[in-house]
């Protein structure tokens, strides 16, 4: 019984060639030699990637991202490290700190606001990004702007860099300001007797209104005249 008792103690606990089950965090519940578990669990054993247990859910829940990849415990750190698609990563424009999956981050390089960019005029402006392009448009001096004597009739357009020469030439903009300055006048011209026509129009209302009044008082002037006569006989 005792001979018995060492054996089976002997088997479970210390004999080599005893088949034990891989059991543990990711065992896989095959049976192997106790000398060969360790090599077994290093090399043989397929281990689950961590980030299965992630479960990224969307708005209805369904579940939009998961790492289903089983593999050895010796080539599942360079996995998480270099091969993982929920690994993460930080945004590879120097200036930004965002970070996602790996599987996410083309998304979001995309519509990076902090993205080196050039400018669509190509005006070789430094240290443009994506975000600050808008901004830019209005200092570029590649932009196409209108003359400022476009109002007056001129549809010259030129880079912003450029256009300063045309507005100072007085000869190219000399018909455009003449005739402008002639269509002021006109305009002036007709607003004032447009205004001359209302004011001639209140008076003859006023007049109007005023007519008996006049009458009235004429007419008590003569009538007093008349008495006085009368008393001077």
């Amino acid at each position: 019984k005792g001979t018995c008792g060492r054996l089976d103690s002997h088997l479970d606990k210390d004999c080599p060639h005893e088949p034990i089950e891989c059991t543990g965090e990711g065992g896989c519940g095959a049976r192997v030699p106790r000398r060969e578990m360790a090599t077994h669990q290093q090399f043989v054993c397929l281990q689950s990637c961590p980030n299965s247990k992630i479960k990224a859910q969307g708005s209805d829940g369904e579940t939009l991202d998961t790492c289903d990849v089983r593999l050895s415990r010796n080539d599942l750190i360079d996995h998480l490290i270099n091969h993982c698609k929920l690994r993460l990563i930080h945004c590879p424009h120097p200036s930004c700190e965002y970070s996602t999956a790996y599987n996410r981050m083309p998304a979001h390089v995309e519509v990076c606001p902090l993205a080196p960019v050039s400018c669509p005029r190509q005006c070789n402006a430094p240290n443009l990004t994506r975000g600050c392009l808008v901004a830019h448009k209005g200092d570029c001096p590649n932009e196409p702007v209108p003359c400022v004597h476009a109002p007056l009739g001129c549809s010259h357009v030129a880079p912003r860099g450029q256009i300063g020469q045309h507005e100072q030439d007085i000869g190219v903009h000399f018909v455009a300001l003449s005739k402008a300055f002639v269509q002021l006048q006109q305009s002036h011209g007709q607003l004032i007797g447009h205004r001359l026509k209302a004011i001639e129009a209140r008076l003859e209302d006023h007049s109007i209104l005023l007519q008996p009044l006049a009458l009235e008082a004429q007419a008590k002037v003569e009538a007093k005249a008349k008495a006085e006569a009368e008393e001077a006989k």
